[in-house]
């Protein structure tokens, strides 16, 4: 009789999570039903998997992004992406997450780049030769010792002449509680990044 309910708990739960409605991430509005699986139906999250470069003489800042799918954060799933990166200034390293993006230590929620969110040209940061219904993915930013300052990354994918690029944006929405004698300034300095895949 034990085996019969554990066999029929395990169909009932089946069947209820295939019954979960499935929507694409640009349809992510207002209230969210618990059980929906927000899916990238349309791929927008596919072509930045990889590993990015912005190079300026002997400063950089590398990131690494892949796609998780149906993560499930204890109400609803969905498609998003995840990345970690590397900056170096004047050929110090700053910074380097880039071991972490493989690491199975480190949970889905845990990088130190995250989201899903789609935006459109007229959408947080203006996007200046973006067409009218072009779609970036607005991501959140951390950086590990700055957990006192709230970054937004906006990124666009561009291919010019087979050359695959991502248009970024980074910034700072919002300071929170500063920890005393806590530093107010950025280790990656705020602003546009023009990163080629590699």
């Amino acid at each position: 009789m034990k085996y019969i309910t554990t066999i029929l708990l395990l169909i009932f739960t089946i069947s209820c999570k295939a019954q979960n409605p499935v929507v694409g991430l640009t349809q992510k509005k207002g209230s969210i039903p618990e059980g929906i699986y927000y899916k990238d139906i349309d791929g927008d999250l596919d072509k930045y998997v990889g590993t990015w470069i912005y190079a300026n003489g002997t400063t950089s800042f590398t990131i690494t992004f892949r796609k998780v799918i149906q993560y499930y954060n204890g109400k609803w799933y969905a498609d998003k992406l995840v990345g970690d990166y590397k900056y170096v200034k004047n050929g110090v390293v700053i910074m380097d997450y880039l071991h972490r993006i493989n690491d199975p230590t480190v949970n889905d929620v845990q990088h130190y780049i995250d989201g899903n969110r789609i935006i459109y040209p007229y959408q947080d940061v203006d996007c200046d030769g973006c067409t009218h219904m072009e779609r970036r993915i607005d991501l959140f930013f951390d950086d590990p010792e700055r957990r006192h300052l709230d970054f937004a990354f906006v990124i666009r994918y561009l291919n010019i002449n087979n050359v695959e690029k991502i248009q970024a944006n980074l910034r700072v929405t919002d300071i929170g509680t500063v920890p005393p004698n806590a530093p107010l300034d950025t280790r990656i300095p705020y602003g546009n990044y023009t990163l080629i895949k590699q």
